[in-house]
């Protein structure tokens, strides 16, 4: 196919893991907040991930076929997948956690893995920006 659809694909579905992802990071710190009410946002959260890890598989597919399956490039692309490889590796991974877990983890271990969250949701956004530098050739 033509790297100009995976380029505008990959443009396209990364919006979906993004948003996913930082809104499961918001559900999943207010139900560490608010106790009386950790087990409704602790499932919002825990489908917001699930889904941030299925649309972050797609994200990655097409960024990598937009790229011609090259997983690093140069200068500013090379940039943008370091952001992108250890973000897709840790929604990767917290949402395999979440799913073992299913609710049933320590505060600490919770604690932990809100913290986990934060710097995946820091790499998620250093990613979209080195994405739009890329985009905007800058």
């Amino acid at each position: 196919m033509n790297p100009i659809f995976w380029i505008h694909l990959h443009g396209s579905v990364t919006h979906f893991p993004i948003a996913f992802v930082f809104g499961a990071a918001l559900f999943e710190t207010l139900g560490f907040i608010c106790a009386s009410k950790q087990r409704e946002f602790g499932m919002v959260g825990s489908w917001l991930l699930l889904l941030a890890g299925l649309g972050a598989v797609g994200a990655m597919f097409s960024g990598l076929a937009a790229n011609k399956w090259n997983p690093w490039g140069k200068d500013l692309l090379l940039e943008h997948h370091l952001f992108a490889w250890p973000s897709f590796a840790l929604i990767v991974g917290l949402a395999t956690w979440r799913l073992a877990v299913r609710g049933r983890s320590s505060r600490l271990a919770f604690l932990a893995y809100l913290s986990i969250m934060a710097l995946t949701c820091a790499l998620v956004g250093g990613a979209g920006f080195s994405g739009a530098k890329l985009l905007l050739g800058r």
